[in-house]
């Protein structure tokens, strides 16, 4: 596959900035209940936007700031913001049960990486993203036992949860096989998780506007 990489990470982070503007522009429609979500992918695309030009214009290793923005911080503010959304009792407090999980996972990790703020993850990702699913589950179980169901279209958090879904869910397979597939696959499919990902986050976005003209 003569896929360009660099043309690929290019297009991602102008798409991630469009995305990013078109939050700013509809903050007040949005709603503070999305708040923690909307930080968090602006912190992560501020991330990759600034350690593509540091590693470009220095050579050095980026590895530090994915690891405590990416890793500890988004994620941290990803399962914050789904236990925002839980209302059920039960579901809250294991919401706070992951959410002390996802803290002694950073603590355990410290212990048994080598170098960790130095060397990317992949075990502390494979957890943090099984931590996020497990999130998405217990409110989509919500969502879908209330009356979010019959409008779902305009229900911003649906839309976000979707979207996570199928950036995270389908990174493990390319993730796991890192190794053993060609990069131009590798990052090909990544960029194509991101397009759809985002994509679908625009769309939310777009039919949360429609909901507050109503």
């Amino acid at each position: 596959m003569n896929w360009n990489i660099e043309i690929g990470k290019q297009i991602t982070m102008v798409i991630s900035i469009l995305v990013m503007v078109l939050m700013v522009i509809k903050y007040r429609k949005i709603g503070k209940e999305n708040l923690f979500f909307i930080v968090g992918y602006i912190l992560f695309t501020v991330i990759d936007i600034f350690c593509y030009f540091y590693f470009i214009s220095t050579n050095l290793s980026t590895e530090i700031f994915f690891v405590i923005g990416f890793l500890m911080i988004v994620f941290f503010l990803y399962l914050l913001y789904y236990f925002q959304l839980l209302y059920w009792p039960v579901l809250k407090k294991i919401q706070l049960i992951l959410l002390i999980l996802f803290v002694i996972n950073i603590i355990v990790m410290f212990y048994i990486e080598d170098d960790l703020l130095h060397h990317f993850s992949f075990n502390m990702l494979y957890t943090d993203i099984l931590l996020l699913m497990f999130s998405i589950i217990l409110f989509l179980y919500q969502t879908f036992n209330s009356d979010k169901i019959l409008d779902l279209n305009n229900y911003l958090p649906f839309w976000i949860s979707v979207s996570l879904l199928i950036l995270f869910i389908g990174s493990i397979p390319i993730l796991y096989f890192r190794t053993t597939v060609s990069q131009h696959i590798y990052f090909f499919i990544l960029f194509m998780l991101n397009l759809i990902s985002n994509g679908i986050l625009v769309l939310g976005l777009i039919w949360n506007k429609q909901e507050k003209l109503r």
